[in-house]
C-alpha cells in the first residue's frame, strides 16, 4: 500500500512538471509598479467571481484592491454606492478550442505520454469604472495563456520559473488600469481626494 502511495504520489508530481504555461499579451512593464501616490480617499469596488483555472490571479487582483490602488481606503462592496468612486471588475475566460480541448483530455487521459499544446486560451480582464453611480469609463485588458502538455517537456519545465505567473499578469493589468485611469481621476471632486 505504500509503495502504491508513493508511486501515484511521484507519477502526480511527475505529471505536474511536464506543463509549461505561459502568460503573454498584457501590459508587463507593469509588474510590480503599484500606483506611486495615494492621492484619493476612498474606492469602492467588486471583483466577480474568478474564471477557472486560478493559479493565483483572483488573490493578486485582491491584493492590488485592498493595499496597491491610488485610495487611502478601500472597500469590497456588493452593490454600486450611489456617491464616490467604484470599480467592478470581471474576469472572463478564454478557453481553447474544441481540438486543443480534446488533445488536452487525451493528453491527461495517457499522463502527458502524448503531447497536447494550446494558444488560443487567455482572459480578458474588464474594469468598470464609476463615479456617483454612473459608468464613466470600461477598462479592457487581454491576457493570453499558452500552455504545452508532454512528458517530453519534463527536462526544460525549469522554463516556468523564468516566465510570468498569472498573478503577475493580473497585477499588470490592475497598476494598467489606475495608469489609463488618472485622467478621469483628475476630474474628481475635491471631497474625494486628499489634500497633500
Amino acid at each position: 500500500m505504500i509503495a502504491l502511495t508513493l508511486s501515484i504520489g511521484v507519477g502526480f508530481q511527475v505529471f505536474l512538471s511536464s506543463c509549461i504555461i505561459l502568460y503573454r499579451d498584457f501590459p508587463a512593464e507593469r509588474i510590480g509598479k503599484p500606483p506611486e501616490s495615494k492621492s484619493y480617499d476612498l474606492l469602492s469596488y467588486h471583483i466577480n467571481p474568478f474564471p477557472f483555472p486560478n493559479e493565483g490571479g483572483k488573490e493578486a487582483l485582491y491584493a492590488v484592491f485592498n493595499n496597491q490602488t491610488p485610495f487611502a481606503n478601500t472597500a469590497d462592496v456588493t452593490e454600486i454606492p450611489a456617491r464616490g468612486v467604484f470599480c467592478l471588475v470581471d474576469v472572463e475566460w478564454k478557453s481553447p478550442d474544441t481540438t486543443a480541448l480534446f488533445f488536452h483530455y487525451l493528453s491527461l487521459a495517457t499522463l502527458t505520454v502524448l503531447p497536447s499544446w494550446n494558444v488560443q486560451e487567455g482572459y480578458k480582464v474588464r474594469y468598470y469604472f464609476y463615479i456617483d453611480g454612473e459608468r464613466r469609463k470600461t477598462f479592457e485588458y487581454n491576457i493570453t495563456r499558452k500552455t504545452g502538455l508532454w512528458l517530453g517537456l519534463l527536462p526544460v519545465s525549469w522554463v516556468n520559473w523564468l516566465t510570468y505567473s498569472q498573478a503577475e499578469a493580473f497585477e499588470a493589468t490592475s497598476f494598467q488600469f489606475f495608469e489609463d485611469a488618472k485622467p478621469i481621476l483628475s476630474t474628481l471632486a475635491p471631497r474625494e481626494r486628499i489634500i497633500d
